[in-house]
């Protein structure tokens, strides 16, 4: 199969997922506005049940991005509605033109793809004819409904394929794009640092802890807060209780051998080729300089993450064991047969022989064994605190009569000490009210708690007295960074009277031929990128980061690198991206100026009717 063919059908699969899976929760099959039409396109009709999938999936994508208590107000100030009605217009648009051209897929193929989704396979992993109209008609489809929607959709993937046929970008633009990510910049810089002027300052006075208090009180100002009580058990309040025999533990020391028994290891990437000729070629490529192993990676279309068998024994390497543990330092060995095919293998380091005896171990195991039966134990518990909390028992009850303790927290979204370090926790913390009842909820560790609302602390300030370590701390940071900014200053001074960078405050650093394609690996503060690449051949800057003040040097500016394989496989994707890019733009404007020529009429009765349905 071609990789365009593939790529059609992958959004064929794609569309069937979304007809099926998208309308989970909201029962199109409910849906009550029969055969309205809510908008026509041309002689093409666009139903009131398309709009309502439509618009499930537009919701169903909001919320997973985060929304909450959506209403159609909320979308309509978002453009979502429009935005739904005008994919709609031009998909019916494009459906249009393909009749006129009579261009259609036939029967085979359409049961062909429909076959091969895994959504209606039986438990034998094949189609189930049985599935396939079950799992329809509980979402309000009909067979030929469903099987109409692919046939189009994949009609459509032909006549986007033809559209966008032999698109290729300028090699203006492309020439540009590579200079742009390939230019070559070297630079110094040098870190002074706000932590290094600490202990020169003199502690700050009651007025000036004062004045800076007052004059930074948002900083200060705690946001609106739930005081919640809550009762905590957890498996580390009772392991002391838990009693533990020896051969408990050794049985666990057996259980967990590997993790204390572990043989000697190597850190192994592998590189898959399709023949030993490639292979071959490859690691003389690399052993005479002409390339390495990471750029034979991209080349492809891999990443090092994609070859990397982490640390590996003996045993997961076959054929290449003896060579891979016989390099006494990092290196490449192979061609080495593999069940995927020839391959090249990078070892990048050594792992020696480790065991860990049970006395070593026994600590560690005794604290993991408590914990885990006191977990046990809290989970037999969890029906009592259940029945007593129905009877009317209060957290207060539930701590003077059981292992479980009481607490209080000022929450607000941000905080996580103590109790709210537990996910679970925060949850309950934020959906509470002061109308709900304490529940037993569980933790991740095995533990439980319950809570409870006591009120709504409206947003405040922290009174000086009771954070005046934390006012003392903030006032000394300030000052710090002004000093280290004040450093800062004067290092770039020097410069321009033809001083170094150097001093006795910061170290300089370099970084030769960083591009803005490679930045990140030249060890350089991801900061000083936009600096880096605004700055002219011999000018300075300074750029400020939290606790640091950075002074940074351009000292010259290369053009891209033409013997580099690297560039030479950016410039392929920059070609390959650009050109995807301009298709899916020249397919865009094809599809407006059909819908355009076609035209648009409306129904609003029927799409009010679709969204009172939806928000009902």
């Amino acid at each position: 199969m071609s990789k365009g063919k593939k790529a059609g059908n992958i959004l064929v699969y794609a569309l069937m997922a979304a007809l099926i899976a998208g309308l989970g929760g909201f029962g199109i099959s409910n849906f009550s506005g029969g055969g309205t039409t809510v908008a026509t396109v041309g002689d093409r009709e666009i139903t009131a049940e398309e709009y309502y999938r439509a618009m499930v999936e537009a919701i169903r994508a909001q919320e997973a991005a985060g929304a909450t208590d959506l209403n159609f107000a909320t979308l309509e100030a978002q453009g979502i509605p429009s935005q739904v009605r005008g994919q709609l217009a031009g998909i019916e648009a494009i459906n249009g033109e393909a009749d006129r051209l009579g261009l259609s897929v036939g029967d085979a193929e359409v049961a062909r793809q429909i076959r091969a989704s895994s959504s209606f396979a039986g438990v034998n992993g094949e189609f189930d004819r049985d599935a396939y109209e079950y799992t329809l008609e509980q979402n309000g489809w009909s067979v030929s409904e469903f099987e109409t929607s692919v046939r189009e959709e994949t009609t459509r993937q032909i006549l986007q394929g033809a559209v966008s046929a032999g698109v290729a970008p300028s090699q203006q633009m492309v020439d540009q794009l590579t200079n742009w990510l390939g230019e070559r910049r070297s630079f110094r810089w040098a870190a002074f640092r706000a932590t290094r002027y600490l202990a020169e300052l003199e502690e700050p006075t009651e007025d000036e802890l004062a004045a800076f208090h007052a004059e930074n009180e948002e900083a200060f100002t705690l946001p609106e807060t739930k005081r919640i009580t809550y009762a905590l058990l957890t498996p580390d309040m009772i392991a002391g209780e838990v009693e533990l025999n020896e051969d408990d533990l050794r049985a666990l020391y057996t259980e967990r051998a590997a993790q204390y028994v572990m043989p000697e290891r190597r850190l192994v990437e592998r590189l898959v080729f399709g023949t030993a000729e490639e292979a071959t070629a490859a690691r003389e490529a690399i052993e005479a300089g002409e390339s390495d192993f990471p750029a034979e990676v991209a080349k492809r279309d891999l990443t090092l993450q994609d070859v990397d068998l982490g640390d590996v024994t003996r045993d997961a390497l076959g054929a290449a064991a003896d060579a891979v543990f016989g390099l006494e330092e990092p290196g490449i060995v192979g061609p080495y047969p593999t069940d995927l095919g020839p391959a090249l293998f990078r070892m990048n380091g050594i792992l020696s022989a480790q065991e860990t005896t049970f006395e070593e171990a026994e600590p560690d195991l005794r604290a993991e064994l408590g914990r885990e039966r006191a977990a046990r134990m809290i989970e037999d518990m969890i029906s009592d605190f259940d029945d007593r909390l129905a009877g009317g028992a209060t957290l207060e009850d539930l701590a003077a009569e059981t292992e479980m303790e009481l607490g209080t927290i000022d929450y607000y979204p941000g905080v996580d000490a103590g109790v709210a370090g537990y996910e679970a926790f925060r949850a309950a913390a934020e959906a509470v009210t002061e109308s709900d009842f304490p529940e037993i909820d569980t933790l991740d560790d095995g533990g439980i708690f319950a809570l409870r609302m006591d009120e709504t602390v409206s947003p405040r300030l922290q009174p000086l007295d009771e954070i005046r370590d934390q006012v003392a701390d903030a006032l000394l940071a300030e000052r710090a960074l002004d000093r280290a900014r004040e450093e800062a200053a004067a290092a770039q001074a020097q410069l321009e009277i033809g001083g170094t960078l150097g001093s006795d405050a910061a170290t300089v650093e370099t970084a030769q031929n960083a591009t803005r394609a490679n930045f990140a690996e030249t060890g350089a503060p991801a900061i000083l990128a936009d600096a880096v690449f605004a700055l002219e051949a011999g000018e300075s800057t300074l750029v400020d980061f939290p606790g640091l003040a950075i002074v940074v040097v351009l000292d010259s500016i290369d053009p891209v690198d033409a013997e580099d394989p690297q560039n030479a496989l950016m410039e392929q994707q920059i070609r390959a991206q650009v050109a995807q890019g301009t298709a899916s733009d020249l397919f865009l404007y094809f599809a407006q100026s059909l819908t355009s020529s076609a035209g648009i009429r409306f129904n609003d009765a029927g799409l009010n009717a679709v969204n009172s349905q939806l928000f009902r």
